[in-house]
């Protein structure tokens, strides 16, 4: 069965003295990259608290790296620090960056690529729309699901686009790769289904559309 190769990082937090900033992400991508056919971030760019208008030109800078000098594709969402820094509103619009446009679920696909991104952007703070229950179930592999959530209230009191193991299980996707947990966490192996954690970056193979 063909795969499709994904890089997945999360919850960088620029402007937070103690995240992992922007020079651990460019080497921790580029060390990657030449391998994964697309790069996934999952949510919370910015620190609410923290960031200022350079931090959003440090976050643009570097979705532009990874499009631009790595040459890679990048899907992405918003979540609830990036809402709560009040700098979406100044975010441009990049060639090669694909995100929901929206606050509901949304389908995003990326030319060239067998998957389809099954995607939500957090939009207030905190954010306990139960939007997530409107996820599409699938038949067929090749589906995604890019996620800012809590599980459960597992790993986290903020509230954030609730939703339960179970519920992202049966929608049957290959993988729910989630933000706004700081620890790397996984839920469940086959399909993986976690969080990703700060200051990591996840290498996973996912199969692609039949």
């Amino acid at each position: 069965m063909r795969t499709v190769r994904l890089a997945v990082f999360a919850d960088l937090h620029l402007g937070r003295r103690k995240a992992p900033g922007v020079q651990w992400a460019r080497e921790a991508l580029a060390d990657v990259a030449a391998d994964a056919d697309v790069v996934i971030f999952t949510g919370d760019l910015l620190d609410k608290k923290k960031a200022t208008k350079a931090d959003l030109d440090d976050g643009i800078a570097l979705f532009e790296f990874i499009t631009g000098e790595l040459g890679t594709p990048l899907v992405h969402v918003w979540g609830n620090h990036d809402v709560g820094s009040g700098m979406i509103s100044r975010f441009p619009t990049l060639d090669n960056v694909y995100r929901p446009v929206g606050g509901g679920v949304e389908k995003l696909t990326v030319p060239g690529v067998p998957l389809v991104f099954h995607a939500v952007n957090v939009t207030q703070d905190p954010d306990p729309r139960e939007t997530l229950a409107d996820l599409p179930e699938v038949f067929e592999p090749g589906h995604v699901g890019v996620l800012h959530t809590e599980v459960e209230g597992q790993y986290t009191n903020n509230p954030c686009l609730p939703t339960t193991t179970e519920h992202l299980l049966s929608r049957g996707y290959s993988a729910c790769l989630m933000g706004h947990v700081h620890s790397p966490v996984v839920l469940h192996e086959d399909p993986w289904v976690g969080w990703i954690g700060m200051g990591q970056v996840l290498e996973i193979d996912v199969p692609a559309l039949p």
